[in-house]
Parts: structure tokens; sequence; C-alpha cells
């Protein structure tokens, strides 16, 4: 049949599709999935996808990951350009939100249905700490919300409503429904919010809005349906991911240590410059090549033959937090691309202004509809797990025991690493299943970025290719078509990374804050 999404509109994500569809006159067949009655581990999605929803079924072709999904309808159905439009910077400048979105919105404004509603039904009580620290997470999101991104503007990225506003506005509903009113004290989010909604049509609102917008009713009056006993092991397991609140950090004494002595860097190593004073040239990369997403930017626009000028940022000097860098990005991270006076953050954001830019070969983020479906589903769902499973894992095994000299319980460790192999396995089977590459039959953006996440488990000496031989022959068949020699290059210094000394004190002091909400 024709197209069919399966959908709650429980799920902020759900309904950003189920929005965009209706408001763009997209047909489709609605496939209800009540996850509250554990209907996506019941059966109810198409076969072989995973316990997730949305899922857009169009013909044979199945697909996950709202962003993806968003992306495909918007190309498919030739939609409105102000959606997701042409030009190429207004592109880019909603990539670079969707990437900060899904750092910052994605996993801090959902946390409040699961310790208000989702936690009490199935017998959980989430500790006070967790529920205090999110509600400061979401006012810390909401502020940078309104000052990075909105603005003086209209709408996130211009002066017309996105997927960028669709996306953010259905997160933010959310924390409404469950009793905290984000724009009562803040009138341009507020007016933001009023923008969005006459855009969308008020009536349509009220249909998608309706189902959460009267879930607290519902579970004061014990009308919600109970989970069953076989959803249970992954809804305690969201709950056990929901932070703690980050622990103060001490004035470390200054005791005598010796300097943080330079790993070797010479392929890379340029002098570096103050980067506010930088004279605006042509395409500037800041970039350190410890920090996976940095990788894959440099070897692609090595391997594409981009001419860049090399900025570089030294992490572990603390150079990302100065007032300098902040010039370059609010955020403090990197990487970071400068094109003359356009400045762009966000490393997906990054590599897909560069495919369209220099028009690098297609098979990087291929024209066809289906197989750039299938690129982008990917990049959307390594953000939020192998992404953060690897840094976990280099951070948790290295980083904070031997270069911060931070002891990590052994129990903690042991989760980290079980997580990421649980990672791995989806990776492995949905994902690469018995394709040659990730997405298909030839190398892309996607396997770029993944093999440049693996290679932090493997700097921290986790042997893991060892036990996977399917994995470990995707990754010298992405390693050959990186070529050897900029492979080694990019990552010389993430795989000396035991050989680290410790930190100086006062650099210890300058990271840890930073360092510990991002394990957080």
């Amino acid at each position: 049949m024709g197209l069919e999404l399966y959908l709650d509109l429980l799920s902020q994500p759900c309904r950003a599709v189920y929005l965009f569809a209706k408001k763009n006159g997209i047909p489709f067949e609605l496939r209800p999935v009540e996850l509250l009655k554990g209907q996506h581990v019941q059966g109810f999605l198409p076969a072989g996808s995973p316990h997730v929803v949305p899922i857009l079924k169009d013909g044979d072709f199945v697909l996950h990951q709202s962003v993806a999904i968003l992306i495909y309808l918007s190309s498919k159905y030739q939609t409105a350009d102000h959606w997701y439009p042409a030009d190429l910077q207004a592109r880019a400048r909603i990539h670079e939100y969707l990437g900060w979105h899904a750092d910052f919105i994605r996993g801090t404004f959902g946390v409040c249905l699961w310790t208000q509603v989702l936690a009490p039904l199935i017998g959980v009580q989430v500790p006070e700490e967790k529920v205090k620290r999110n509600r400061a997470a979401v006012d810390q999101a909401l502020q940078q919300l309104e000052d990075q991104f909105l603005g003086d503007k209209a709408f996130l990225t211009g002066q017309r409503v996105t997927l960028a506003d669709l996306m953010a506005l259905e997160e933010l509903m959310q924390v409404v429904a469950l009793g905290y009113d984000v724009f009562e004290a803040r009138p341009r989010l507020a007016a933001w919010r009023g923008r969005v909604e006459a855009d969308l049509g008020a009536g349509l609102c009220r249909e998608a809005h309706g189902p959460i917008l009267n879930i607290l009713e519902q579970a004061a009056s014990k009308q919600l349906p109970q989970p069953p006993p076989e959803a249970h092991p992954r809804m305690l397991l969201r709950i056990s991911r929901i932070p703690w609140g980050v622990a103060s950090v001490p004035s470390w004494s200054a005791s005598p240590r010796a300097p943080l002595r330079a790993v070797s860097r010479a392929r890379v190593r340029v002098r570096v410059a103050s980067w506010a004073a930088a004279p605006a040239m042509g395409l500037e990369l800041y970039l350190d090549l410890l920090s996976q997403p940095c990788r894959a930017v440099y070897i692609f626009a090595k391997k594409n033959r981009i001419p860049f000028e090399l900025r570089p940022v030294e992490l572990l000097k603390g150079q990302h937090l100065s007032d300098d860098f902040a010039q370059v990005n609010p955020n403090k991270k990197v990487p970071a691309l400068k094109d003359g006076d356009f400045t762009l953050t966000e490393s997906v954001a990054i590599l897909l202004y560069l495919t369209r830019k220099f028009k690098v070969p297609d098979h990087w983020y291929p024209q066809e509809l289906q197989a750039r479906a299938r690129v982008d589903e990917y990049l959307a769902w390594q953000h939020t797990t192998l992404r953060r499973n690897c840094l976990r894992t280099l951070w948790h095994k290295i980083m904070l025991p031997v270069f911060l000299g931070e002891p990590v319980a052994p129990e903690t460790l042991a989760a980290t690493l079980a997580e990421l192999d649980a990672t791995l396995q989806i990776l492995e089977d949905s994902f690469l299943q018995n394709k040659a590459f990730l997405a298909g039959p030839h190398i892309s953006l996607a396997d770029l970025v993944a093999i440049t996440e693996l290679m932090h488990p493997v700097g921290a000496g986790c042997p893991i290719f060892e036990s996977r031989p399917k994995l470990a022959a995707w990754s010298q068949r992405v390693e050959a078509a990186v070529g050897s020699l900029l492979f080694r290059e990019a990552h010389e210094v993430i795989l000396k990374a035991r050989d680290f000394p410790p930190a100086d004190p006062s650099v210890k002091q300058k990271l840890m804050p930073r360092v510990l909400a991002m394990l957080q």
C-alpha cells in the first residue's frame, strides 16, 4: 500500500511527524502504536524494525528516526521550501539546530514524563535529586534556545517556520503538559510558540497535543494502561539513565606537578593564533583530533581535497573554554567552521554543508531519496547512542582515572562497557547487517562518523573488533576507502590516549565542570 506512519502522539517526535504530514497534506495511513500498552515490543511494528516510534513504511521501505523521516517526507512530497530550504546556509542552520537539539533538548525535556508518569506506573520512584537536576537542565537549555537560536528572529533559524521549530515546539510541549509552563516567564519564547502554532493551525495543534495535555489527569484518575511485564526492562533501563545532579567541583590544591606534555601532532599542527582576531579567509576548520567529530570532519575534508585553513583548538589545555573561542562557538565546542562571514557548529551540520558546497562524490550523501534517508537515519541514531557510549568509555576507562586522577567505580565502568557492547550489537544488526557499508554498497558519511566514534574505545584499549569479525571487516573496508595514511594521521592522537600524562591542577580545575556535565 501507500505511506504508513506508526505513531503514538504521547511521543514528541511522533507529534512532529504527524503535524508535518497533516499540515502539508501528505496522504498517509495512520498506524497507532500505544506505547503504554507495550505495543512497540509486541509485534505491532513492521518486521525487522527497532522497537521505537515514529516509523515510516513506504511500500517495502522502512525508516525510523524522526529527523530522517521529516527530511524524507519534505523531499519526496516537495513541501514548501521554508520547511527545509534549498539554500546552502539556510539548510545548514537547520542541521546545526538539530545537532544541538539532540544533545541538549531531546534527552532532557522528555524526562518529566518518566519521573511523573511512567516510572510510577511500574512502581518506581525517581529520586528528587534527579528531578531537580532535570529542571535545572531544562531551564539552562531554554535560555540557550532563546539566546543562541531564537534571538530577535521570528523563528529559530530565520523568518519562516522550519523543521527546527517543529521539533523544538513538540519537546517544549512535553514539559508544559507535565505541569511546567516554560512559556509563562519567557515572553519572547511565548511569542515564538504563538507564531509556530499559527503557521500550523490552532485546530491541528489541539488535535496533536490532546493526548499529552491530558496525561496528568489520566494518571491521577488511574485511567492509564499498565505497561506489560515485557516492557518493564526497557523502561527500567531508560529510568536508570536519568542523570543525577552534577556535584560541585572542589578547589583542587595547586600542588606541584609536571606540566602537561604535548602529544605529537606533527602532521596537523600549525601555529595557534588568537581565533577572534584571525582574519576572515576562505574555509577555516576549528578542530582537535582528540575529538571524534573533529576527526570525521578532518578526514572528510582531506579525503575530498577541500581546501581549508586548520585552526587547532587543544581541548586538554582548555582552549575551547576561552573567551576568544566563544566568539567562534558560544557553546565552546569543536568542531566549528568559518566560511568567510558564515560560522557553523555541530559536526553533522558541517559535514552536510561541505558535501553540498564542494560537490563531493555522490556516495558520501546520495541524491537518491531512499539511499540518502538511510544515511540520515544513521546520523540521527548515533548522536545519542554510539557517540555517547564511545565517549563515556574513553573517559571512564582512561581520561578520568589517568588524565584527571579521578577514580571510577568498577561498577560504573562495567555498566559503561555493557552499554557500549549493546550499542555495538545494534550497530551490527540494525545498520551494517550483511552490507559492505552501513547505508549500502559504498562508503558514506554514516561510516565515517561511525568509525571515528569507535576509535575512542579502541584508543582506551578496548578490543571491540576482536569478537566481532563482521564489524572488523567493515572497519577495514572503511579504512581502505579513506586511505590508510590519512586514517592513521587522523587517529594518531587518540591511539596514544593511554600515554597521556596527568593534567596540571589548573587544567583539571578548568575542565572538570564540563567533563562532569558531559558524562551526565
